[in-house]
């Protein structure tokens, strides 16, 4: 009979030393920068640039819209003429988001204001990005007046050291 109780004994014993000697769980260290520079990221990434308003051209007289035309056959999407870099801005000034491959379609999204730029949707990531107008093959046919003309999101300056002028 002493037995048993001796037993539990040892048994709590054991138990509460092995809970107590046990390595403890630490919490993981937070790297508070490149939390922050995610979060910048994909807060740019989530923003779409706004188009400039187009102002209407003032008639004098109202006419009624001619009839609408119907073509033989639609025209064909843009097309990737070789490997070319798609930025999130109109060259290296801006961050790099992919290469995409020669012969890939892909869709217009709107006309740069910068000259020989244009923004496509990215057919890999689904985003907007710049691709000069040299990278791509249009349609003769294509009209890209139908598209909006996008202004770029200003680069980040870097400050540069500045030398002081030496006075003899």
């Amino acid at each position: 009979m002493i037995r048993f109780p001796r037993l539990a004994g040892i048994g709590i014993l054991v138990f509460c030393m092995s809970a107590a000697c046990s390595p403890q769980a630490t919490p993981p260290t937070v790297d508070s920068l490149a939390t922050n520079i995610a979060l910048g990221v994909m807060t740019a990434r989530s923003q779409t640039a706004q188009a400039l308003p187009v102002s209407p051209t003032p008639t004098a007289t109202q006419t009624p819209p001619p009839p609408p035309t119907v073509t033989s056959s639609p025209t064909q999407q843009p097309v990737v003429t070789h490997l070319a870099a798609c930025w999130f801005g109109p060259g290296r000034a801006y961050n790099l988001e992919s290469n995409i491959k020669k012969g890939e379609n892909v869709d217009l999204l709107a006309v740069g204001t910068v000259p020989g730029w244009y923004i496509i949707r990215n057919p890999y990531f689904h985003q907007p990005c710049w691709i000069q107008a040299e990278n791509l093959s249009l349609d003769p046919a294509f009209d890209t007046g139908q598209f909006p003309m996008m202004t770029p999101w200003p680069t980040r300056i870097v400050p540069t050291a500045v030398q002081k002028p030496k006075h003899p």
